[in-house]
């Protein structure tokens, strides 16, 4: 149990596997959410007129966690943060461009069993040449964030 509230926050933002070689963060909590390389997976194949190009937003410009609090009562463990998360596309890309996504994200997990009880993710804030896409998907995004926050959770739980 101890571990996994030490490590619950460092997993508030976890997302998907990325790498990233250029982004630098002030602290150990943003460090984290860096190393679970949250912007890897953000790209699509795009066709037009009979050619397809893959285009990714899958380099990470930043992090910054606005704030973070966390509670335990007994067996419940209650996390919720604010953060702004900004991807760009590569140095190669076509078309360069990036986004910059704030959520708000809340959980509540169980110690007893390391399960996820309570998941909320909202992106209130979106920006950057690619923001009003990632506005346009947000009820995709937040449900693959959200599967993704449940998963990484697990894990640190299981260590």
């Amino acid at each position: 149990m101890r571990n996994c509230l030490s490590l619950l926050a460092a997993g508030v933002f976890l997302l998907q596997p990325y790498s990233f070689a250029n982004a630098q963060a002030p602290n150990a909590l943003e460090r984290a959410i860096e190393n679970t390389e949250p912007c890897r997976s953000l790209k699509t194949k795009v066709s037009s007129f009979g050619i397809s190009v893959v285009v990714g937003v899958d380099t990470l410009d930043s992090v910054k966690i606005e704030n973070l609090q966390l509670s335990v009562n007994g067996n419940t463990a209650e996390a919720s943060a604010r953060g702004t998360l900004a991807c760009k596309t590569s140095d190669e890309a076509l078309v360069e461009g990036g986004f910059s996504a704030t959520a708000e994200v809340r959980l509540k997990i169980d110690l007893a069993t390391c399960k996820t009880t309570e998941t909320s993710i909202e992106i209130v804030k979106t920006g950057g040449r690619f923001g009003d896409v990632v506005k346009g998907l947000e009820t995709e995004i937040s449900g693959a964030l959200r599967r993704s926050l449940e998963k990484n959770v697990a894990k640190l739980c299981e260590k």
